[in-house]
């Protein structure tokens, strides 16, 4: 529930206690920790803080120069969810949208899509979006959450140090290290939707480096009445870590993943004209490697480097395709002084792609199967007045083989503290979203169809009754632009001494180059049975818009055996045209009903709370209430809804723990299916309850 100091009386295990202090030797990448702020803490203390990566520097979240939210061991423990996606519909700014089991779509303070996601999903620093549509599939977030430390959310983009895609924000998973992981667990749930088994393993090898092994295979009944999206998937892993010295820390890991998502979707027959409903799963499987090593000399200088390579194949009814890629990326802190600190960070990510027609999807035989991305940046932090005043300045440069371009990304930002307890800050920062390459790859791609008012076309033959369309996504070779985002936000933190935080931000974002779907050519189809209207679409740089909001974060400590987090965020948003479409706007109703859609694609309020009371040492409740707002729009829209959810903990020993848990409790059906560039047919979200048991020896 955000940051709770550690007490004096924490009691440390002596494989616990050597886990911590790798992992405090480990933390260079991810947390910068002053003298000053904490010099009273132990190795133990240091080690257990919650750390946010709000920049490559790593600061304290307390100090963090923008705005960010954690989720906790205590938070991924207890919060009546089973899913990091679905804890995720607890932070403020932060929109969820799960379109059919295994598939959702992640939204930072707006602008949610499936496909043309513009926040980052990363595990531990590796990156989870589709490098071809840029989206989120269910085996890249099914994870153990025994093995998860944290759950990371920062808001606005973070070009200067994140690169290209972390646009309105970033969402990082960090991983437990291996010597925190000593020991088994097993975990099963068993519920009227879910069905899970899960297994963990770790061992020490010796004093200086140890193993853990995992695997997990999950199975979620469909959610739909009529129609099956039932979601299964399994994958299995190994992590290595060893500390050559107390200055050096090597980690290696592999997974291995696969996942089959029952998927359907609706489209016009283009020879008759009648729709069809086409079922068929979507499939995923491939591996991840990783190796890291972190050289820390001192809290305030060292670097890590690490490199990976992965392979997905996927099949589905839309697209058919394999890639590999690989990456190496280097990262430095370097501190010549108390008021100042330089962050360097560089990288290099090539992908090879291999495309496979379908039978909704035609791919160009001239397409590039291979794509390069490059960065190189950094920031420079002055402080202007000890203990009070800092000034963070960055610029990095962000290359893609697609666009051939170097995006230059700046960003600024000033912290002060008011005093011990409270901190303000004033941040300016821009970002990229590079071009999917799925995309553009694409030749022809029937993207389902949509109901019309009724219309008559007279004929030598006869009038032609019209009440259908045909969506068809054609390329014509339009050179695509990186969208970009330039944002400011100020923002107030503090903490209180009887215990809980308060966090106000608010922002403004200006976007240039949005991608969207615009008219090409409408042609009536008269000889066929049923006539319709062949409607094809191109994808191009359509728009420029501006969003702004508030979000709100309040932690209360009620007393000894009771906790609340109160979240609220608001968001307004506006797109228009760009300017070469602005004149003929009236003749484009696809780029119209685009325009709409990003207005009105996300929540204009939401609001969550978490209550924590712990009856007895053995007994403990959580609730959990979620409140967003209702919207519409040609292509996606959502009722007002009001959820909640319970977990009801019985832990009689540290080696048992018990729970009960209810989800959507308040309304038996919940429509979320209108998820915009969702191109299968969704289904309700339903009242689900499940028994989860957790053996730890």
């Amino acid at each position: 529930m955000g940051i709770h100091p550690p007490t004096s009386n924490t009691r440390v295990s002596p494989t616990r206690r050597l886990g911590l202090a790798a992992l405090a030797l480990s933390s260079i990448a991810s947390v910068s920790l002053t003298a000053n702020d904490f010099s009273g803490l132990s190795l133990e203390e240091l080690a257990s803080m919650p750390v946010i990566e709000s920049s490559k520097s790593g600061f304290q979240l307390f100090d963090a120069p923008n705005g960010a939210f954690v989720f906790d061991e205590e938070a991924i423990q207890n919060l009546p969810v089973d899913s990091i996606p679905e804890m995720l519909r607890y932070a403020p700014g932060v929109h969820i949208m799960r379109s059919s089991n295994g598939a959702w779509g992640l939204g930072v303070r707006g602008m949610n899509s499936r496909f043309f996601s513009r926040a980052l999903f990363t595990v531990d620093e590796q990156s989870q979006n589709s490098t071809l549509f840029n989206g989120l599939f269910g085996s890249d977030h099914d994870l153990l959450l025994d093995d998860v430390a944290s759950v990371e959310v920062v808001y606005g983009p973070g070009g200067s140090l994140w690169g290209t895609n972390a646009a309105n924000g970033r969402v990082n998973v960090i991983l437990k290290s291996v010597f925190e992981t000593e020991g088994t667990v097993l975990k099963t749930r068993v519920g009227n939707l879910n069905r899970s088994t899960e297994g963990r393993h770790g061992w020490l090898i010796d004093q200086n480096s140890g193993i853990r092994v995992w695997a997990k295979h999950s199975e979620r009944q469909s959610a739909a009445d009529l129609l099956s999206d039932a979601w299964t998937t399994s994958r299995a892993g190994i992590r290595y870590e060893k500390r050559p010295n107390s200055g050096n820390l090597i980690s290696l890991s592999a997974e291995y993943f696969d996942s089959e998502l029952g998927f359907s979707r609706s489209v016009l027959d283009p020879e008759t004209g009648y729709p069809e409903t086409l079922v068929a799963p979507e499939t995923q499987s491939g591996f991840n490697t990783q190796l890291k090593w972190t050289h820390h000399e001192d809290r305030d200088n060292g670097f890590s480097l690490r490199g990976w390579v992965g392979s997905t194949d996927f099949r589905s009814l839309y697209a058919n395709y394999d890639f590999s890629l690989g990456g190496l990326e280097f990262r430095s802190l370097i501190s010549p002084s108390e008021r100042h600190k330089f962050v360097l960070s560089a990288g290099v990510v090539l992908d090879d792609e291999t495309l496979f027609d379908s039978e909704e999807t035609s791919f160009l035989d001239d397409y590039t199967p291979r794509k390069t991305t490059a960065h190189l940046g950094g920031e420079y932090t002055l402080t202007l007045s000890p203990q009070k005043l800092e000034l963070t300045a960055g610029l990095s440069a962000s290359y893609d083989s697609y666009t051939d371009h170097v995006e230059p990304l700046p960003s600024a930002r000033l912290l002060y503290r008011l005093n011990d307890a409270s901190r303000i800050w004033l941040a300016y920062s821009s970002s990229s979203r590079a071009v999917p390459s799925g995309i553009t790859s694409i030749e022809s791609m029937k993207n389902g169809y949509l109901g019309l008012e009724p219309f008559v076309i007279p004929t030598p033959y006869g009038d032609f009754t019209i009440d259908t369309q045909l969506l068809n996504l054609t390329n014509q070779g339009i050179e695509l632009k990186s969208e970009r985002l330039d944002a400011i936000e100020i923002g107030y933190r503090s903490q209180y001494q009887a215990g809980g935080s308060l966090v106000v931000t608010a922002f403004l974002n200006e976007y240039a180059d949005i991608i969207g779907f615009r008219d090409f050519n409408m042609i009536p189809v008269l000889a066929v049975a049923d006539p319709y209207l062949l409607n094809q679409m191109v994808i191009d740089n359509l728009a420029t818009g501006r969003s702004y909001g508030l979000e709100f974060s309040r932690d209360l400590v009620l007393g000894e055996r009771s906790k609340l987090l109160l979240n609220y965020s608001y968001i307004g948003d506006r797109f228009e045209p760009a300017e070469r479409f602005a004149a003929n706007i009236q003749n484009l109703p696809t780029l119209q009903a685009e325009l709409e859609t990003l207005s009105n694609n996300v929540p204009t309020h939401q609001a969550s709370l978490w209550y924590s009371q712990s009856f007895t040492a053995e007994w403990q409740a959580d609730l959990g209430l979620r409140y967003k707002s209702g919207y519409a729009s040609p292509r996606s829209n959502q009722e007002q809804s009001m959820q909640g959810d319970l977990r009801l903990t019985w832990q009689p020993n540290e080696q048992f723990r018990l729970s009960l848990v209810g989800r959507n409790l308040l309304d038996p059906q919940v429509d979320e299916t209108y998820l915009k560039d969702y191109i299968g047919i969704g289904s309700e979200i339903k009242r689900e309850a499940y028994l989860e048991m957790n053996l730890e020896f």
